[in-house]
């Protein structure tokens, strides 16, 4: 009799071979005590998806390419386990990790939190434990990524969601969540990561193609937290501001670039220099961007 009930989401978008890898993984932690349930969320790939004859495994297509944000929602309302783990495309899930969540996670009846999250590396986090705050998050006390694991009744209860948006911007729900409630962070990896994935939302390549995204992710970032940044955290204000301009010349919202860089917390310098640059082809606005980002690393 199964004593420890998981389901584990997993949006997908044209990676045929790697889900079937990431649900293989899943499928090794399942036992006499570990029932696991295996979400697969396909974002409405224009590749076939590989057919998986896996017992307790739901698949579910969105109607619309909407990005990881709409998809992982709806893996989460899908679930029927009352824990839920968030687990990419591209990576596995470490063996051992229903034994270890089993043991670690609080019951149901002592949960306080809607999430908990995992390191995905050591160096993510210096301690053991720590329960985050909306301030370490923006003073970088943690850093990188992490394995959410959800409390599925308590998240869906504080009616928080991934952002909409194509280009991810899950840090806005982690700042949310943080902020009201407070995240037990544990600095125990739960996967492994994989690099053979041919595009990451992250890279600076995709960042040029959904700038309107990632400018509206700016966007969501200072209307939520805009004048607490302002007060307590200059540079990140700082920060998020720069990438709107950034982001707002690489969409061709010249006007609107020119609009923020008037009251934008950056240098007299800076300013010029990104007021000249709104006015070059755009073609080399882009350039000089992916050259820029390919000297950062």
């Amino acid at each position: 009799m199964s004593n420890f009930t998981l389901s584990v989401v997993i949006t997908t978008y044209n990676r045929p071979d790697l889900i079937v890898r990431a649900v293989n993984s899943v499928i090794a932690e399942r036992s006499h005590s570990n029932n696991i349930e295996i979400i697969v969320v396909d974002d409405a790939s224009t590749t076939s998806m590989p057919a998986m004859a896996v017992e307790h495994l739901v698949y579910h297509r969105m109607p619309t390419n909407g990005g990881p944000g709409p998809a992982r929602m709806v893996g989460l309302q899908l679930a029927r386990a009352p824990w839920v783990l968030m687990l990419d495309d591209d990576d596995t899930l470490v063996p051992g990790t229903a034994d270890y969540l089993a043991q670690k996670l609080p019951t149901l009846e002592e949960s306080a939190y809607p999430v908990y999250q995992f390191a995905v590396s050591k160096m993510n986090q210096k301690e053991e434990y720590r329960l985050i705050t909306f301030d370490d998050y923006v003073n970088k006390a943690i850093t990188g990524d992490f394995t959410p694991v959800f409390d599925r009744q308590k998240f869906l209860q504080t009616r928080l969601r991934y952002p909409d948006n194509r280009a991810g911007g899950e840090h806005l729900l982690w700042w949310k969540i943080a902020e009201k409630f407070g995240i037990p962070s544990y600095d125990r990896p739960l996967v492994c990561v994989s690099d053979d994935a041919t595009v990451r939302l992250t890279h600076f390549s995709s960042q040029v193609k959904k700038a309107a995204c990632h400018k509206q992710l700016a966007d969501m970032a200072l209307a939520e937290f805009g004048e607490r940044l302002r007060q307590d955290h200059p540079q990140e204000f700082r920060r998020i501001s720069l990438a709107r301009i950034t982001y707002s010349l690489l969409d061709n919202q010249r006007d609107k670039s020119r609009q923020y860089l008037h009251d934008a917390p950056l240098g007299n310098k800076l300013k010029t220099a990104l007021w000249a640059i709104s006015w070059l082809p755009q073609p080399l606005i882009h350039k000089l961007f992916l050259l820029y980002r390919q000297r950062q690393g």
